[in-house]
């Protein structure tokens, strides 16, 4: 029987069982004081949580919040997901050992799961990148709360934010199964750059705002928090803010810190009620235009839901038999009220997108449907192909190509099927009707993000 053996024992933790059980209960010695005023925090169910992964004596309280919280839900699985810091990676390695040692008893690692995910997302293992710490020094936590459950192991280097997100998508399809982000945040400034270089990332995931993580966030593991915020919105979890601190609350060195926080994603239950409202305004217009029976009070549904009645502006994409495209139409700038830019596009997504012949009733009831609502788009300046690579977030945005009459975009989501800036913007400048090198003769630029709303 193979084993993930610790890499990092007695270096970044404890490799003595009694020592880390007491680190712990110093830790929750603590926290249990903070929670007696907070028991809304204490009560939090996570489907997913963000941790740092220093050495225990500086980030190990922060740590402890969040897995802590772990042990109030009732999962059978937890995925870990790390920064590789010790090899280069394109892409994700997954572990394939059947167990993963810790310095309290091993853990199963869950080979099913495994295989699942090489198949779905075509992962493999690389041994060399699984002596890392950002992923081992959640697992003597895992086993102290959750001694039963089963693990496994992703560790990401050079990855698509996008695909990882679905990945992350896919665990949380089961209710069943946690997922851990691990990142720590910036390295090595004074105290006060570090709080504002860290304010940074904070914001960004308090607010889910994809955008801002590359506004000035320096975590190591931003690949993986950027991929948890396109999650959260996705799925309607929101972020709790647990804890930060940085190295200097232990070392009392403010002169060269690291930064640590901690936060948990539970379900939202406005933004839950969003995503319904949204998918059931398109797929009732789809079925009207379609000639199916419509049992939608409209006038009721506004009147429910005021914010419908802003202007927006939205994508509908229809997809059938699993993910394959049968229709995308949309609007790139707000300026209609948004229940009716909805309605407008997902009728001509059924039956006037170009590509397609108009669907039929019959094809109606094997549809999924997707609600994007984009963001205002903001023009790119550049002077290179390099300053644009530079500005173009492979992965969040959604881009907007303008040369003369030609205009064609592409939504965040086609980085999942175009995974590369050069690919990307190759089939961009094709579908405006440009050569494949339009990018040449320096076209307008424009970048967006999304809130995706889709139907599981």
């Amino acid at each position: 029987m193979s084993t993930r053996e610790t890499s990092v024992a007695g270096q970044f933790y404890p490799s003595n069982a009694t020592e880390i059980r007491s680190m712990i209960q110093a830790y929750n010695k603590i926290l249990d004081v903070y929670f007696e005023g907070n028991t809304e925090i204490q009560n939090l169910k996570p489907r997913a949580v963000i941790v740092p992964h220093a050495g225990y004596i500086y980030s190990g309280f922060t740590a402890n919040i969040a897995l802590r919280l772990l042990e109030n839900s009732e999962v059978k699985r937890i995925v870990v997901i790390g920064p590789s810091h010790r090899v280069y990676l394109k892409g994700t390695s997954i572990s394939q050992y059947d167990r993963y040692a810790t310095p309290l008893g091993s853990l199963p690692i869950d080979k099913f799961l495994v295989d699942i995910l090489k198949e779905k997302f075509s992962f493999t293992c690389i041994p060399e990148a699984h002596h890392e710490h950002s992923t081992e020094v959640q697992l003597p936590f895992i086993k102290a709360y959750k001694p039963d459950v089963s693990v496994v192991e992703l560790v990401y280097g050079d990855e698509n934010p996008n695909k990882l997100a679905d990945v992350i998508n896919y665990l949380l399809d089961d209710t069943k199964t946690a997922v851990v982000i691990s990142t720590d945040l910036s390295h090595y400034y004074d105290i006060n750059k570090a709080n504002h270089l860290d304010s940074i990332c904070l914001n960004a995931i308090k607010n889910l705002e994809v955008k801002k993580l590359y506004e000035g966030c320096e975590a190591c593991g931003k690949i993986g928090l950027a991929a948890m915020l396109l999650s959260a919105k996705e799925r309607s979890l929101k972020p709790v803010l647990l804890d930060y601190r940085t190295s200097a609350d232990t070392s009392g060195d403010t002169s060269q810190v690291v930064g640590y926080m901690s936060a948990a994603f539970v379900q939202n239950h406005t933004v839950t009620k969003k995503k319904e409202v949204l998918l059931q305004l398109a797929r009732s217009a789809i079925s009207e235009v379609v000639g199916n029976p419509v049992n939608l009070n409209l006038d009721a549904l506004i009147k429910e839901n005021p914010w419908l009645e802003e202007e927006g502006a939205s994508f509908v994409t229809i997809t059938i038999n699993g993910n394959k495209l049968r229709g995308c139409i949309g609007s790139l700038t707000a300026y209609r009220k948004l229940y009716l830019d909805v309605i407008h596009n997902a009728k001509s997504a059924a039956m006037h997108d170009p590509r397609f012949p108009p669907l039929t009733p019959k094809e109606f009831e094997h549809i999924q449907i997707e609600v994007s609502i984009l963001t205002d788009p903001e023009s790119i300046s550049y002077d290179s192909l390099q300053t644009l690579k530079s500005k173009i977030r492979v992965g969040i945005d959604g881009v907007i190509l303008k040369d003369g009459a030609h205009q064609a975009t592409f939504l965040p989501q086609v980085w999942e099927e175009l995974p590369s800036f050069d690919i990307f913007f190759s089939h961009l400048c094709q579908k405006a009707g440009m050569p494949s090198d339009c990018l040449k003769n320096m076209p307008e630029i424009l970048v967006y993000q999304v809130e995706k709303y889709k139907e599981t």
